[in-house]
C-alpha cells in the first residue's frame, strides 16, 4: 500500500465547548391523599386497608432551557439539516443521587405535557413542538434547584465508516449555512460555530484512503495532543483525537479508515 505525505498538518488547540444552556432547579413535591375512614369496630369482617399514596409533582421551570428558542433551533435543524445533525442534551447531578430517586423530565405547554425519556447516562433529546405550542413551553423536573445541570452538544448522525472528505465539506457548508443564514441573530449564540469533524478512538490509527490513477493511496492522520475527547469517561484513559476541517486538499472521495471504537463529534470554535 502506498502512503502519501500529508500536505498540511491538522492542528487545533481548543476542545469542543459543549453548549451550556443553564443550571437545573427546584425540588419534588409530595401530595398525600388521606386514607379512607376506618371501618366500624363492630364490623363482622375486616376491610382491606388502603395505604396512603404519594404523587410526584413536576415543577415547571423556565430557567432550565429557553425552550421557545431551543424549539426554533430544533425545528430549523429538522427542516434544513438534511438529517446530518441532532442536538443531544445531558442531565448531570453534582452529587450522587439517592438510589431511590428517579429523575423525571417533561415538556409542559398550555395544551398538555410531553414526558422526556432519560437514558441511563442522563442523555436525552427534546421534541420539536409546533411554533405556537413552543412559545409558551417550559421544561419541568422533579429535582432540587442547584443539584444538577443540563448541557447540550451538536451531534452528527453519520458513522465513522461513512465519513469521506466530501461528507466533511458538506457538513461544514451546512453548519455554516444554518448558523449564518437560517438562524435569526438572537439564536446564533445558542448554535455552535463549526470548526471541524473530530474523530476519537483508543488508538490513534486513522487514515484516509482513495484511488488515484489506478493506485490505492493511504494517508495516515496525526493525533492532536492538545485536543480532548468530549465523550471521555472520568477515571478512564483519555482517547486520542484528530480533526478534519474540510479545508484540506485531499479529494472528496478520500474515506476514513478508523478503529471500530471510533466516534465522531463536532469540533466548535471556542468562545474564549
Amino acid at each position: 500500500m502506498l502512503y502519501t505525505t500529508p500536505r498540511q498538518n491538522l492542528r487545533y488547540s481548543r476542545p469542543l465547548s459543549l453548549l451550556l444552556l443553564a443550571a437545573a432547579a427546584l425540588g419534588h413535591c409530595a401530595q398525600a391523599q388521606p386514607a379512607p375512614a376506618a371501618a366500624a369496630a363492630s364490623a363482622a369482617t375486616d376491610s382491606p386497608v388502603q395505604l396512603e399514596t404519594v404523587s410526584m409533582t413536576l415543577q415547571r421551570d423556565g430557567s432550565l432551557i429557553p425552550y421557545a428558542k431551543m424549539n426554533e433551533i430544533l425545528g430549523l435543524m429538522q427542516k434544513h439539516g438534511e438529517g446530518l445533525f441532532y442536538m443531544e442534551f445531558k442531565l448531570a447531578f453534582k452529587e450522587a443521587k439517592p438510589a431511590s430517586f428517579t429523575p423525571k423530565l417533561a415538556v409542559q405547554h398550555n395544551d398538555g405535557v410531553l414526558p422526556v425519556k432519560l437514558a441511563e447516562d442522563g442523555t436525552f433529546q427534546l421534541p420539536v413542538l409546533p411554533a405556537e405550542q413552543g412559545k409558551d413551553a417550559d421544561l419541568a423536573r422533579n429535582w432540587k434547584r442547584g443539584t444538577a445541570s443540563l448541557s447540550a452538544s451538536l451531534r452528527l448522525s453519520m458513522q465513522p465508516d461513512q465519513l469521506t472528505m466530501g461528507a466533511v465539506r458538506r457538513i461544514a457548508r451546512l453548519a455554516h449555512k444554518l448558523r449564518s443564514e437560517m438562524l435569526p441573530w438572537y439564536l446564533r449564540p445558542l448554535f455552535p460555530q463549526f470548526e471541524g469533524v473530530r474523530i476519537c478512538s483508543n488508538k490513534p490509527e486513522w487514515e484516509l484512503e482513495w484511488r488515484e490513477k489506478g493506485q490505492l493511496l493511504a494517508l495516515p492522520l496525526t493525533a492532536d495532543p492538545k485536543d480532548r475527547d468530549p465523550d471521555a469517561v472520568k477515571g478512564q484513559a483519555p482517547r486520542s483525537c484528530t480533526v478534519l476541517s474540510g479545508q484540506e486538499s485531499w479529494p472528496d472521495d478520500a474515506r476514513l479508515i478508523a478503529p471500530p471504537d471510533s466516534r465522531l463529534s463536532v469540533r466548535v470554535l471556542s468562545s474564549k
